[in-house]
């Protein structure tokens, strides 16, 4: 390979005094850790060429866990980078993320790219982020599936839409390219400085996180800006030194003070040790007696001398591991006092939320400090059950506690994390998406109990990352640590491409999609908005509203051209053109063809439209197994009375008539014979004429009617992201028994309830529908019902699910179908969770303002607002309240739990006690499906 510049030296690592306290942790994480190769000293770590070092270590590695070594592609350099390409930038070590780079490889291949010297990059100044800087990298080991690497040059440098590393000590040339960035970075060593403290780390805890932590005496000095006085950490007494000199009485009355009270009552010993960047990793420096008060008073003492600034001296309870009753021995010999430390990786996933990722143990004595890297990790489960907790439901408890705990826990420093200015942070942009937090598991009161010890950078996840590779040693299937990492910086280098991106969004639609404007807020996204209303609320949240009046859809290719005009009028080029609003898909998708953006072809997105067109199209598909004709209904078109007459003949009764291009289903009724339709349809035809009538249930295309087969079954609701045909993520939600004679929907649920082989069946049947009808590539909504005999297809959406079904899928599972939905329209594949699981159940009702308006006219809808502030429900406003033949819903009110019964049990007793449930309006019956 060529020849690689050395690494400019870094800070200075710890002196020697330091270095006698200085265990394994105390080293910074990473190659320069690696073991040496059998038959060879260990001499000396100083290597006369970092970087090439760096390379030979990974490739090391790469063969010895079976992976292709690194081809050279240096001499052909690598063009073509543009504004769209992602780029995971990862400096510094070749081993620490190596497991996460390999899975982002085979997920987006050649995304992840390895920066082993800081010769291969360089910083511009930022063209979208003033004062912020642009990392450019020239030279990188790009990640491609199957594990195969490549050493490539970048002609021109290829931008960083996401950085992370091994960040140590500052002044690294880690540290110096990663600063103000102007994309996410995850870490920064000012980052790894405040976080890796004990004693920040633990207040934060305590503090915040409301997580028990070992009964702590701290005395600092210096102003300490990220310990304020308030609020109080309970365990954690802060005795605060302006001069460490000269405190021998305050320390010894201080000292005292703590051993003698109500925290250390259960304890017998406690430890001294420093606490501050310098000391992480370290043993404590003493163990003491808690009668030992005079000796502890003055080791503190003598540590405060040589305290520098922001360090300090704990006095911290030795916490035992709770002592559970242990199967009968195997030998008589007695068994030595354990420890048993568990240890968490929890990431930043999608919408900031903490997700914990895997969890690892590692056992010791207990006189000695269990610390990472002194044992091999085992994992949760056995480790409870070699400590004799035999009941599987309480372990899995204590799992669900911990994941709670550990999810907490970093919820608590990411949001303290935001209150650091840029300047603390190490960038406007620089923040925290890994995090490792520890804990002991002790006995409180004859109950068990998890402690929080502290939090950690990287070691949690090298440990973790070490358990995973010992699973595949013995052929235990890939764990989820390297997946979720992975899936996760792709997804936040994704979001860094969309800021900015120019998007013309074609019609606003109500209320119920007011997330819109928010979103884009979140995004960075400029909305160039197309839109009938020129009075709609959206016009000030916008880049550029564009009023037209396209509600007479028939002329769609008209409209086209003259929304094309005002774009050359306003000198727009926009980046993508999608739509959320049924009306306009069709408009949007001879937009985008148009403009040579992606999308559906018009002729696709037409025959999706009109409801019978779908059903004749898909009963002439007879190709696969089953064909797609085989989730069809029969159905005919209805455009006069003579129709409904020939339908009659050819629909057996009961059936459904509804309108052609209809939405919310508006106008939808159950007819038992000739007559009713023909009734049905005459009011229908009189009340509804065009979109002035009732506005967004596609009355600008005419109205027409079909009359369709009614199908028996359960209604489901399958959301699909497809990429060129391909299909990236399902979601499947259940909806409740409609209300009869009009289809309204009354109730829902997500996860769906349904065995995973009957979702499976779901999936299958909209996926084969909506290829079929030519929908490759967009989010759409699929409506089907379920049968003995498997799924029908009542209908395809065209676009992104409606009422609650983007805002329940992020909050259950994640992603943001509106995010998709834009990744899609800039002709990117958007990385979703490649095995989704659920963090909650869901369960929704809907309230219509014929039943309950008066009720949340009065009272109820501001009792509502303050449950979900305080997180108890689920609010989606989906119309204005009005009543009526042809009523849609106006609210839907959801309530969380960990099981379809809990959460249809806190929703029920919720509509009881507000009124909303009733004899008329019975939600026990509309939840009664969701078992």
């Amino acid at each position: 390979m060529p020849p690689l510049n050395p690494r400019p030296p870094a800070e200075q690592a710890l002196d020697m005094k330091e270095q006698e306290w200085a265990g394994p942790e105390a080293l910074c994480p990473g190659w320069q850790e690696e073991e040496v190769p059998d038959g060879e000293g260990p001499g000396d770590r100083a290597h006369p060429d970092p970087t090439a070092h760096a390379y030979e270590v990974l490739q090391r590695t790469l063969r010895l866990e079976g992976w292709p070594l690194t081809i050279d592609r240096t001499a052909q350099p690598r063009t073509g980078s543009g504004p769209l390409d992602m780029t995971v930038c990862i400096l510094g070590s070749p081993t620490a993320f190596l497991p996460i780079l390999l899975e982002g490889g085979t997920r987006c291949p050649g995304a992840m790219v390895l920066c082993l010297a800081p010769t291969w990059a360089s910083r511009a100044p930022s063209d979208t982020s003033p004062g912020s800087w642009s990392l450019l990298l020239s030279r990188g080991v790009s990640f491609e599936a199957g594990g195969c690497t490549a050493l490539e040059e970048f002609v021109p440098p290829r931008r960083a839409t996401y950085v992370t590393g091994t960040f140590g000590s500052e002044g690294s040339w880690e540290d110096e390219l990663a600063r103000d960035l102007d994309c996410p970075t995850g870490g920064s060593a000012p980052l790894a400085r405040w976080l890796e403290d004990p004693l920040l780390s633990r207040w934060l805890l305590s503090a915040h996180a409301g997580l028990p932590v070992p009964p702590t005496l701290a005395f600092i000095t210096g102003q300490w800006d990220t310990l304020p006085e308030e609020p109080k950490a309970p365990g954690v007494r802060l005795v605060r030194l302006q001069d460490p000199q000269g405190q021998e009485s305050l320390v010894r009355d201080e000292v005292g003070a703590f051993l003698e009270g109500s925290t250390m009552q259960p304890y017998d010993q406690v430890v001294v040790r420093l606490s501050g960047w310098r000391w992480r990793g370290t043993d404590p420096r003493s163990t003491h007696r808690k009668g030992e008060g005079e000796a502890v008073a003055q080791e503190v003492a003598a540590l405060l001398e040589g305290l520098r600034e922001e360090e300090s001296v704990l006095l911290e309870a030795v916490v035992p591991t709770a002592r559970l009753p242990t199967l009968p021995p195997r030998s008589a010999a007695p068994r030595l006092p354990m420890a048993l430390r568990v240890c968490t990786v929890v990431c930043r996933s999608w919408g900031d939320r903490p997700q914990l990722c895997q969890v690892s143990c590692t056992a010791g004595r207990a006189e000695v400090p269990v610390r990472h890297g002194s044992a091999l990790p085992m994992g949760l489960d056995s480790s409870l059950q070699q400590w004799g907790l035999a009941d599987a439901a309480q372990r899995q408890a204590l799992a669900g506690r911990l994941r709670d705990d550990a999810e907490a826990a970093m919820a608590a420093i990411l949001a303290a994390e935001s209150k650091l200015s840029p300047a603390q942070r190490g960038g406007a942009r620089a923040r925290t998406d890994v995090l490792g937090v520890d804990f002991l598991l002790a006995c409180v009161d004859d109950t068990l109990e998890l402690v929080a010890l502290s939090a950690n950078c990287l070691r949690c996840m090298e440990t973790c990352l070490l358990a995973e590779g010992m699973g595949h040693d013995v052929g235990q299937p890939a764990g989820d640590l390297p997946r979720l990492l992975a899936e996760c910086k792709l997804h936040w280098a994704q979001c860094r491409l969309v800021e900015g991106k120019n998007i013309l969004l074609i019609g606003a639609g109500g209320v119920s999609k007011s997330f819109v404007w928010e979103a884009a807020r979140e995004y960075g996204l400029r909305i160039h908005l197309v839109e009938s209303d020129p009075e709609h609320f959206a016009a000030g949240l916008v880049e550029t509203f564009l009023p037209y009046d396209s509600r007479e859809h028939r002329r769609d290719e008209e409209h086209a051209e003259h929304v094309l005009e005002m774009l050359r009028a306003h000198g727009l080029r926009p980046d993508a053109c999608l739509s959320y609003w049924d009306d306009c898909v069709v408009l949007t998708a001879l937009l985008c063809q148009q403009l040579g953006l992606p999308g559906c072809s018009p002729a696709a997105v037409r025959l999706a439209k009109q409801k019978s067109r779908t059903h004749q199209h898909l009963q002439r598909c007879r190709h696969g197994r089953p064909p797609p004709a085989a989730f069809s209904v029969p159905c005919c078109r209805l455009r006069s009375h003579g129709d409904v007459e020939r339908a009659a003949g050819a629909v057996p009764f009961p059936a459904v008539a509804k309108l052609e291009f209809g939405a919310g289903a508006v106008g939808v009724r159950l007819v038992e014979s000739t007559g009713q339709c023909h009734a049905h349809a005459a009011q229908l035809w009189h009340d509804l004429r065009d979109d002035t009538d009732h506005p967004g249930i596609g009355l600008g295309w005419g109205n027409a009617m079909l009359l369709m087969e009614y199908v028996p079954g359960t209604e489901h609701d399958v959301d699909l992201v497809l990429f060129q045909g391909r299909l990236l993520g399902a979601w499947v939600s259940d909806n409740g028994p409609t209300r009869l004679p009009a289809f309204l929907e009354t109730a829902a649920t997500l996860p769906s309830c349904l065995p995973a082989d009957r979702q499976a069946q779901l999936v299958r049947a909209a996926l084969r529908c909506c290829r079929a009808c030519g929908l490759q590539h967009g989010v759409f909504n699929v409506e089907l019902k379920l049968g003995p005999a498997g799924p029908r297809l009542l209908e395809i959406n065209p676009r992104m699910g409606g009422f609650y079904l983007r805002d329940w899928i992020r909050t259950v599972y994640g992603p943001d179908l509106l995010l998709a939905a834009v990744l899609l329209a800039l002709g990117l594949p958007p990385v979703l969770p490649s095995r989704p699981m659920p963090r909650q159940q869901l369960a929704g009702i809907m309230c219509l303002a014929s039943e309950h308006g008066r009720a949340l006219r009065g009272g109820v809808m501001a009792a509502l607002q303050g449950l979900q502030q305080r997180g108890l429900v689920r609010l989606n406003p989906l119309f204005e309240e009005a009543g009526g033949r042809y009523e849609e819903p106006c609210l839907s009110v959801a309530c969380a739990g960990d099981s379809p019964a809990e959460a249809c049990g806190r929703l029920l007793g919720l509509c009881q006690a507000l009124g909303i449930d009733s004899p008329q309006y019975p939600v026990g019956h509309f939840l009664s499906h969701f078992k």
